[in-house]
C-alpha cells in the first residue's frame, strides 16, 4: 500500500523512456515549418523496410504528402499524386508518402490495393508529423532540391511545381 503514491511517477518515468526511444528528437526549440525554412530531416522505413531520409535526397525537389489509411480525402488525392509522380519524373521530383501512426500490414495493404507507384513510408509512431506540424490530412509540403520548404499545406501545388528547377 504504501508503493501507491509514488504509482504515477513510475508511469510518467516510464512513459517518458518509451517516447524517447528509436528516432534522435533534435534539441532545443522544434523547427520552424513555414515557407522559406529549411525542411527538417528524417529517417524512416519504407514497406521493404529500407530506410529513406529527406537528407539524403538533397538535390532533388522532394513532395512529402502525409496521410493516413482511413482518410477519405487522402484516397482522393491519390489519383493526382499518381499524375504528379508521372510528370515529375522531367524534373527528377522524388515523392515520399508518409504514412502517420498506422502499421506496416495495413498500409501494405492500402499500398497494394490503391497501386501507388511512389515510395511509401511508415510514420509508426508520429514523430516526423509532429515535425512538420501536421495538424490533418492529408498535408502536402513540397521541399526544393536545397532541403527549402517551398510550400506547407500546399493550396496550388501544380503551379508550384512549375516553379521547381529540375
Amino acid at each position: 500500500m504504501r508503493l501507491r503514491p509514488f504509482i504515477p511517477l513510475v508511469c510518467a518515468c516510464l512513459l517518458t523512456l518509451a517516447c524517447s526511444a528509436g528516432e534522435d528528437v533534435p534539441k532545443g526549440p522544434p523547427a520552424k515549418i513555414a515557407v522559406d525554412a529549411p525542411a527538417p530531416d528524417f529517417r524512416l522505413q519504407d514497406l521493404k523496410g529500407r530506410e529513406v531520409t529527406l537528407g539524403a535526397l538533397r538535390g532533388r525537389p522532394v513532395l512529402l504528402v502525409f496521410g493516413t489509411t482511413w482518410c477519405p480525402y487522402c484516397r482522393e488525392e491519390i489519383p493526382r499524386i499518381k499524375e504528379i509522380y508521372g510528370k515529375g519524373a522531367a524534373r527528377n521530383l522524388e515523392v515520399l508518402n508518409i504514412y502517420i501512426n498506422e502499421t506496416e500490414k495495413k498500409v501494405g495493404e492500402f499500398a497494394l490495393r490503391h497501386a501507388i507507384p511512389y515510395p511509401v513510408l511508415l510514420d509508426r509512431d508520429g514523430r516526423v508529423a509532429e515535425r512538420y506540424q501536421v495538424r490533418g490530412v492529408p498535408m502536402i509540403v513540397l521541399v526544393d532540391g536545397q532541403g527549402v520548404i517551398k510550400c506547407y499545406q500546399c493550396r496550388n501545388l501544380e503551379a508550384m511545381l512549375e516553379t521547381i528547377q529540375p
